[in-house]
């Protein structure tokens, strides 16, 4: 299964990208962010301790959570702001966090030890308005920061909001085979 988590607030790139994704035979399960209500992480380190594993904030991340976990490929799509993502996806990334350690992994239905080795690849879509190369280098050390934190497989992409479809099927295959 490819999860897509996308901040379709500006236009519906996580839509686009799923529908060639789907059109290649690819499972995949899409999530608006922007439409979703996730806190920010308060940084109160109960996933690393006294709730080990699990985020002490009640929202709609505690449904985005299974999914994330028992993804094979996870595809972040943002709008791209000063090299970065938007605070829709920012909240994504820091609240997955209680997914990190590597002793948990989602197996029926459960979070149980050993997330680590389930092979997920990583990926970020980051689309700006003519991005120059500053910005293109910011977004896609972020995405190797984190690819590197998760320990696992993946890579970045940016692409100028003007961009042909082609360009995107092109990325969708990547994702697809990868």
């Amino acid at each position: 299964m490819t999860v897509i988590i996308s901040d379709d607030s500006r236009a519906a790139w996580g839509r686009q990208l799923e529908e060639e994704l789907v059109q290649m035979g690819v499972r995949t399960q899409q999530f608006a962010a922007d439409r979703l209500r996730i806190r920010p992480c308060i940084a109160c380190s109960s996933c690393s301790g006294r709730t080990y594993g699990r985020c002490v904030l009640p929202d709609d991340m505690q449904h985005l959570y299974p999914h994330i976990a028992g993804c094979r490929a996870l595809v972040l799509v943002s709008p791209l702001l000063f090299g970065s993502v938007s605070h829709h996806i920012k909240k994504v990334m820091d609240r997955m966090s209680a997914l990190g350690d590597p002793r948990y992994h989602y197996s029926d239905g459960e979070l149980v030890k050993g997330m680590r080795g389930q092979g997920m690849r990583y990926y970020m879509l980051g689309i700006g308005d003519g991005p120059d190369e500053a910005q293109r280098r910011a977004f896609c050390f972020l995405h190797e920061e984190n690819r590197r934190i998760m320990n696992v497989e993946g890579r970045a992409f940016v692409l100028d909001s003007r961009f042909q479809q082609a360009e995107l099927t092109r990325i969708a295959e990547e994702i697809g085979r990868g």
